[in-house]
């Protein structure tokens, strides 16, 4: 299985995007390169300015945001935050599983495999984004521009077909999991090679603190409202980084809520909100209060987001999330108040107007299991190789060790 791929097209039904069974098997024998290589970063240079180029691509606010990410000052600075990889190479082949309700994801995973040296197979989202297509094509003509990345890069989709979790997992070196708990448990039924590994990324939630009076005194709540909108309904909170829970901390906190809330409204005017969700927003409010008292409507028909305020919060809050605008509060009267769901699973704190020595002493004091990212608000969606604990550059790569003779010298 790791030397012929032949059939994967015809008889499992992959359509590749990218590539063809030639690349797969050009992937599996090519060499890995060091993290941040010249190829590489050359690579998703060319790919940045491309889609910089587009209009289209320009008018997908996430498509926009991956291209600014991969350009090559940014490459460069991401560098210099890893003085220590030298002796390092890639692990291999990259065989990674986009979830499919993220849009850009896969493309985000590409280019860390890249960076860290990979030869790259990328399952892209089952559903047809057009965002999909636009860095498909860009791909295409990067690649075009630098033919020797061809093997690094292979873009495909499939559906649930065993048989090709089966190969492509043969093939892999690291198999890097999107999608959260089910898809990990489905993708793992399929054997990796006794050397490979996994990086899984599973079920996550975030939550959100504002303090109340420092958000009064700010004069840009249109853009803070915009800000919260990307990293929030752009991905129909679907996104692990996106907060399901705004918490409230300060002075103010009735006025500042009406502040917020009104701006984010203001700005989701154009936001469509499918009949079934807005079912389900309802279904979701209904479960809370019959499981549990203590929860409370605060938003009106007709608001985009539906708002629910708790008076206590536990670990067990976190199984009335939602999506689609739909927003559980809570009145902290301090930091500490949010410990009790800053469990393994909590992935982002999105933050305004707290201090940094805030939060320095809550994680240095509490040592919460998770959040393993801080983000101030606006930046919850920016992608980082430093993610969900895992420093990517180094998982994904391999250390050579060469011991010298103690004769000393250049002679072994």
């Amino acid at each position: 299985m790791r030397k012929d791929f032949s059939g994967l097209g015809d008889l499992w039904g992959v359509s590749f995007l990218c590539g063809d069974a030639g690349t797969l098997r050009a992937a599996a024998s090519c060499a890995p390169l060091p993290p941040f290589s010249s190829e590489a970063m050359d690579f998703l240079d060319k790919l940045s300015r491309v889609l910089l180029a587009s209009p289209e691509a320009r008018s997908y606010v996430d498509v926009a945001s991956f291209a600014f990410w991969c350009r090559r000052a940014g490459l460069v600075q991401m560098k210099s935050s890893y003085p220590d990889l030298d002796g390092r190479l890639g692990r291999g082949v990259a065989f990674h599983i986009a979830p499919s309700n993220v849009a850009v994801n896969f493309a985000y995973s590409m280019a860390a495999g890249l960076l860290t040296g990979n030869a790259n197979v990328v399952r892209v989202p089952s559903v047809d984004f057009p965002q999909v297509r636009v860095i498909r094509d860009a791909v295409a003509s990067a690649l075009a521009a630098r033919p020797d990345m061809t093997p690094y890069v292979c873009l495909l989709r499939y559906g649930h077909e065993r048989a090709v979790n089966d190969a492509l997992s043969a093939m892999c070196d690291t198999r890097v999991i999107w999608g959260g708990d089910r898809t990990i448990d489905e993708i793992r039924a399929s054997r990796i090679g006794p050397r490979a590994m996994d990086v899984t990324f599973a079920d996550r939630y975030s939550i959100c603190l504002i303090d109340a009076s420092r958000y009064l005194e700010m004069s840009d709540k249109a853009r803070i409202a915009a800000d919260f909108y990307n990293d929030t309904l752009l991905t129909d909170q679907n996104a692990c980084t996106s907060p399901k829970l705004v918490a409230w901390m300060g002075d103010g906190i009735e006025d500042a809520r009406g502040l917020f809330w009104g701006a984010f409204e203001a700005r989701s005017s154009g936001y469509a909100l499918q009949p079934i969700s807005a079912v389900e927003r309802l279904v979701k409010f209904c479960r809370l209060c019959a499981d549990r008292g203590g929860a409370r409507r605060v938003s009106w028909a007709g608001d985009i987001a539906f708002k629910v305020e708790l008076d206590s919060l536990d670990d067990r809050v976190v199984d009335y999330f939602g999506n689609c605008g739909y927003f559980l509060e809570y009145r902290a009267d301090c930091i500490d108040d949010l410990y009790p769901i800053c469990g393994e699973g909590c992935q982002t704190m999105v933050v305004l107007g707290v201090d940094a020595d805030v939060i320095d002493d809550f994680l240095l004091r509490r040592r919460p299991k998770g959040l393993d990212r801080i983000a101030p608000m606006g930046r919850a969606m920016d992608f980082s190789l430093r993610w969900d604990g895992y420093d990517l550059p180094y998982v994904m790569t391999r250390r050579r060790s060469v011991a010298r003779s103690p004769r000393g010298g250049n002679i072994f």
